[in-house]
């Protein structure tokens, strides 16, 4: 020491130099914070998976983020604003690259999006921009962006996750500006109290001033080069801790050296005495504090470990009150406690006096005083905790009321969903794996809580009916049922017929036996003309010879006319009744031929049942042993085979049925041309009657005309002939068709009696399916996915959202009915875990890769994280402490009281807390993050106190225990009750920060210093110390 003191002003000399070179040359803070400071989640938690898992396969650039633009009225938009947001939407458009936007999602563009980003009332708009942040500040960006998109007569904002860290650092360095300001301000007029000096307060303010300049800059470097943890919470900590335990400690050193001026000492003799007193404290008391922040080092979460920047300060902080305060004792000597004059005097405290008195005298008194205010706050506290980041800010920021905004319009589960990751080693884009998919997506959308699922299944958010093959099931069963009921027309038209064709055969015979009579009356009428032939030859010998008389030639003429005129007209009506036939055959053979063409049909349509039998088998495992299914599998293909054998008949008698319609037409012109021959011989008789008048004047012209009718007559036998022998093919044919429609009467009842077997099958088919469709245990499993589906060019863009573009990663949106920053969002993410789990079971998918992401499982991981981390690092800083403890106090003893009485503060003041903001203020809980750093920090400044009086009471340990707790409360009191005042002081001054987890630290370290200050340490723990008596230092030392 007294080489520090010699050396002085050297030392102050490299003091300075040292500040100024680190503060010149360190990275910007603010920068470092912005740039390493964010809150992330260690790797191996399902959130850093999740993100991972997206960077190995996502086409996003790096470093882009997601911004969210906000169009809002109060009322619904009109189309005036409309139409102004659209023109701001395509300005952002067209000048993309000087905006740093990637690409911009709006519903101007894809009209499918209105849904998801125009509100229900139609008083909000949401456009996505992808930003480009590489190597770019996100401030510079922001304001761009902020000028780009305002719009006439329309409130605009922007959020997302990037804007609202932003907005954290934003508020956390105005917050650390504020805190810098007061607790300069606070301690300034503390210890110009304390010390009743205007000069005291400076030596503490230039040395923490001084330290805190060396150690921010020291943190810097070691952020930049080494990344060293870093958070928004570093530099507050390191200016309320080093500002408040440096105070702290100048105020016991300055305390001590002036106790020791009191006793008329010289300055040297009282700066050595101070600093081997006071100092070996302070250096004990800092080395705690040290340790009780470097132990947070051992958390895995980078934001707990940022605290540790605090043990490197306190490092810096013990050289500088080593170095620096003994400059100014030297140098300034009692002038430290001007304007006082005379004699300093070191007062006692007279408050700590009476409640250590009262605590040794009526240790139950005491001890009841202390239960008063513990036992009502620990009652109270349930250890409610709250993840919402946004409570951080409040609504001042921009950023947070655009996402209420989003929220209260669109649903907070519906912007931040819970996003399921699955990575798989082959491509995903398949029917096999979609089908997969749905049936997560079923799965996942049973979880409490979820109120929607979007997946590659389910691109929209609403499942795919087509997908089932419950409703495929549905849709074939109706089909099955038309079907059926034309199968039913088709019995009955077949019935029909057959019964027609049995009522007809009859009539066929009938037909058959007149075409004998027919034919008889040919050949007779055949040997007529033969007669006639002869008659005609013997008159025309007779006009040539003139025998007779013309009389008897002319009634053989009328005679003769008579007869053709008979021929004639049985001619005409035989051909009438024969083209009758043929048209009648020709429906028939069309009727026939259509009933062919329909038995064809309806045997293609049973033959394509095996196809849709073939998948139900693919589809079904164990199918093929079902008996129903057999039995209608076994009757469909029968009714094929017979309706194969009935289009047969059908074809031969349409066959027949053609020879028979061509015989007829064959016939009817010959009938045509005998008809022909028999009206002009008929007409031939009259000029022969009007000749006989004549006869003396044309007996050669009658011989002539009565020779070519001789000459004609052949060919009219002839004719007849040729009728006679079509007359027995249409005999013949009826006879064969009479024998075919008995035969296809029988095929027509055949075909009749297997259709109704066919109709009852699939009756059968039809219950079958009907009951497969209303299987709400198949809908689980049943999917099919069409190809027709799948090359669509609209599901292809679902699959290019869902599904990465090398297909080994496809994701799953669970949009949440529930805040995602709620305790009860958190536990959902354990059950889709669980739900996850049991669906992947058994499947192609049960080894793949699995991540959750969204704020939700980011909170839970960080829930999970924290409580091991707390765990850990309470039981490092807990042992740390106690061998502190153990080394200054040789004691086993006294470290556990004073640790159990820390703890008691503890619990004691984070119920405070509670009671303030949750069942007071009204806030969901205490942040996250609270619980942790106020265990840290009051543990570390609060063993502090307990240093300074049990070290003290060390110091009488020659007297009696009694009176040196007693001396040691009186001496130490002011001091304690001066430091904890100036320390609570410090954090209050994070009371103005306006960043909540601040508030909550400020509220628990403050209300613990002081209930420790005032209750705990001068009641508490000297009713032990009495208690215990000599036990105090077992197993090291006895009272002397």
């Amino acid at each position: 020491m007294r080489s520090i003191v010699k050396f002085r002003w050297l030392m102050l000399a490299l003091w300075i130099v040292i500040a100024v070179v680190l503060a010149w040359k360190a990275p910007n803070m603010e920068n470092l914070v912005r740039e390493k400071g964010q809150i992330t989640v260690p790797d191996g938690y399902s959130s850093t998976l999740a993100s991972k898992i997206k960077q190995r396969h996502s086409n996003e650039k790096e470093g882009s983020q997601s911004f969210i633009v906000v169009f809002h009225n109060n009322h619904r938009l009109d189309s005036v604003q409309i139409d102004n947001i659209e023109k701001t939407v395509h300005h952002i458009i067209d000048h993309e690259k000087k905006l740093s936007v990637n690409g911009v999602t709006t519903h101007f563009n894809q009209k499918e999006l209105e849904n998801q980003l125009v509100s229900k009332d139609g008083k909000t708009i949401l456009v996505i921009l992808d930003v480009d942040l590489k190597n770019k500040e996100i401030r510079t960006i922001r304001e761009k962006l902020e000028k780009a998109i305002k719009t006439p007569h329309v409130d605009t904002m922007m959020t997302g996750n990037g804007l609202i860290n932003e907005d954290v650092v934003i508020s956390s360095q105005k917050g650390l500006k504020k805190t810098e300001f007061i607790t300069v301000a606070f301690i300034l007029i503390v210890l110009i109290l304390v010390f009743r000096s205007v000069v005291a307060p400076i030596i503490p303010l230039f040395t923490v001033g001084l330290t805190y300049l060396v150690s921010q800059s020291v943190v810097a470097f070691l952020v930049d080069k080494l990344n060293f943890p870093l958070s928004n919470f570093t530099q507050i900590f390191l200016v309320a801790v080093l500002f408040g335990i440096g105070t702290d400690y100048c105020i016991l050193l300055l305390s001590r050296f002036k106790e020791e001026l009191s006793k008329g000492n010289e300055v040297i003799p009282s700066i050595i005495t101070t600093y081997k007193t006071a100092g070996k404290t302070v250096l004990f008391s800092g080395i705690a504090v040290m340790i009780g922040f470097a132990s947070i080092g051992f958390a895995s979460f980078k934001l707990y470990q940022s605290a540790s920047a605090v043990a490197v300060g306190v490092v810096f902080l013990l050289l500088a009150l080593l170095t620096i305060v003994p400059f100014f004792m030297a140098s300034l000597k009692k002038v430290i406690f001007w304007p006082q004059k005379g004699n300093i005097s070191h007062s006692e405290s007279k408050l700590w006096g009476w409640a250590g008195n009262l605590a040794i005298t009526r240790p139950f008194i005491a001890l009841g005083i202390v239960a008063i205010f513990i036992v009502p706050l620990l009652i109270s506290y349930n250890g409610k905790l709250s993840f919402n980041s946004l409570d951080e800010l409040g609504n001042n920021y921009e950023s947070v009321k655009a996402f209420n905004i989003v929220s209260n319009s669109f649903g907070s589960g519906e912007i931040m969903p819970v996003t399921v990751v699955l990575e798989n080693d082959e491509s995903m884009k398949s029917k096999d794996y979609l089908g997969l998919i749905e049936n997560i997506s079923h799965d996942l959308s049973k979880v409490d809580h979820v109120e929607k699922i979007r997946s590659a299944t389910r691109p929209v958010g609403d499942v795919m009916k087509e997908l089932y093959v419950k409703n495929q099931a549905g849709t074939i069963s109706k089909g099955i049922g038309q079907g059926n009921k034309g199968i039913g027309d088709i019995k009955n038209g077949l019935d029909n017929a057959a019964k027609s064709l049995s009522k007809n055969a009859p009539k066929l015979k009938t037909a058959t036996a007149g075409i004998d009579d027919l034919e008889s009356g040919t050949k007779s009428l055949q040997a007529g003309i033969i007669d006639l032939q002869s008659a005609l030859e013997q008159i025309e010998g007779g006009i040539r010879s003139g025998s007779k008389g013309a009389d008897d030639l002319k009634r053989g003429i009328v005679a003769a006319r008579k007869q053709a005129i008979a021929l004639k007209d049985g001619v005409n009506e035989l051909l009438i009744n024969y083209r009758k036939m043929q048209n009648g055959l020709g429906k028939i053979n069309g009727n026939y031929g259509n009933i062919a063409n329909g038995l064809l049909e309806l045997q293609t349509n049973l033959n394509n049942l095996n196809n849709h039998f073939a998948k139900l088998e693919a589809n079904y495992k164990g199918i093929n042993e079902d008996t129903d299914y057999l039995v209608i599998k076994q009757t469909v293909q029968g009714a094929a085979q017979n309706l194969g054998a009935s289009s047969g008949a059908m074809s031969k008698l349409n066959e027949n049925l053609s020879i028979i319609n061509d015989g007829f037409g064959k016939a009817n012109i010959v009938l045509g041309n005998i008809y022909s021959g028999l009206t002009q011989f008929s007409n031939g008789f009259d000029p022969i009657i009007d000749g006989l008048d004549q006869l003396e004047l044309g007996m050669s012209k009658a011989a002539d005309g009565q020779s070519q009718i001789i000459e004609k007559l052949p060919d009219v036998s002839n004719g007849l002939g040729k009728i006679a022998d079509g007359q027995m093919q249409l005999k013949r044919g009826f006879g064969s068709l009479d024998g075919q429609l008995s035969q296809l009467t029988d095929g027509l009842n055949q075909s009749t009696e297997g259709l109704g077997k066919i109709q009852v099958g699939l009756n059968q088919t039809s219950d079958f399916l009907n009951k497969m469709s209303n299987d709400v245990n198949l809908q689980k499993s049943g999917v099919y996915i069409p190809d027709e589906l799948i090359d669509s060019p609209d599901y292809q863009k679902a699959l290019d959202t869902y599904i990465s573009k090398d297909g080994k990663m496809t994701t799953i949106d669970l949009i949440l009915n529930q805040n995602p920053y709620s305790n009860n969002a958190m536990t959902t993410i354990d059950h889709i875990k669980q739900a996850l789990t049991a669906s992947l079971k058994g499947t192609k998918l049960e080894n793949a890769h699995i991540g959750i992401s969204g704020a939700t499982s980011m909170n839970h991981d960080l829930n999970k994280m924290s409580d091991a981390d707390y765990s850990r690092t309470v039981l490092y800083m807990l042992v740390g402490i106690g061998i502190i403890l153990i080394i200054l106090l040789r004691s086993l003893i006294m470290p556990v009281y004073l640790i159990i009485s820390l703890l008691l503060t503890y619990y004691s003041s984070i119920a405070m807390t509670e009671l303030v903001f949750v069942h007071i203020l009204g806030y969901s809980g205490i942040s996250w993050a609270v619980p942790f750093f106020g265990f840290v920090i009051l543990m570390a400044l609060g063993i502090d106190y307990s240093i300074f009086l049990m070290d003290r009471f060390i110091e009488y340990r020659h007297l009696q225990i009694k009176e040196g707790i007693l001396l040691a409360m009186k001496n130490m009191g002011t001091v304690i009750i001066s430091a904890a005042i100036i320390l609570a002081g410090t954090f209050a001054a994070m009371l103005p920060s306006g960043v909540m987890s601040l508030l909550q630290i400020a509220t628990l370290v403050l209300s613990g210093l002081l209930f420790y200050a005032f209750i705990v340490l001068p009641l508490f723990v000297p009713v032990l110390v009495k208690t215990l008596g000599k036990t105090n230092w077992w197993p090291f030392m006895s009272n002397k």
